[in-house]
């Protein structure tokens, strides 16, 4: 069985922030900056050091949210413009494993090394291994029966983590 689709910038966006909360990457650059500014805030109260380390801790925290908006409107627009990366994809289904196609790159995983399957309201968030592939599926573009057989396979296969949307 298989189902070809496209991803939009934002929903790739999603299946990359399930990526990064599945393999416990979620402590990026941004998230650093502001515990960074919370650890010099701390040592600051502690010590009892001047105020400059109180602006030095603004700054971080400063950063921390410019960056962390920012991310999200650079992947986006990344994803957009790219052919390659914001062309079709195919998931296809097998009594081994699921295989995901797209313009670039070609991944077969057995079905016992799928790495995280997430279902919300609104898509299917599938990511067949750590390192490579990300597939949301809209569920409001591409939802029918076509889509409910595909994921009645994969439950069959692999436990699938409900989400919120």
């Amino acid at each position: 069985m298989n189902l070809t689709f496209k991803m939009t910038g934002e929903e790739y966006f999603i299946g990359l922030k399930y990526k990064k909360k599945k393999g416990s990457m979620n402590q990026h650059l941004a998230s650093k900056a502001i515990l960074f500014a919370i650890l010099i805030i701390i040592a600051s109260i502690i010590f009892k050091l001047n105020y400059m380390f109180y602006v030095f801790a603004a700054f971080f925290i400063t950063m921390g949210f410019i960056m962390e908006g920012s991310e999200k409107k650079l992947i986006i627009r990344n994803y957009t413009i790219s052919p390659i990366q914001s062309g079709e994809h195919t998931l296809r289904l097998y009594d081994e494993g699921m295989e995901l196609i797209n313009s670039y790159e070609k991944i077969f995983v057995p079905w016992q090394s799928v790495f995280a399957v997430k279902e919300t309201p609104s898509n299917i968030q599938i990511l067949p291994t750590y390192r490579k592939g990300i597939a949301v599926i809209s569920k409001e573009r591409y939802g029918g029966s076509q889509l409910e057989g595909i994921m009645s396979i994969i439950r069959q296969h692999v436990k699938v983590e409900e989400g919120k949307g």
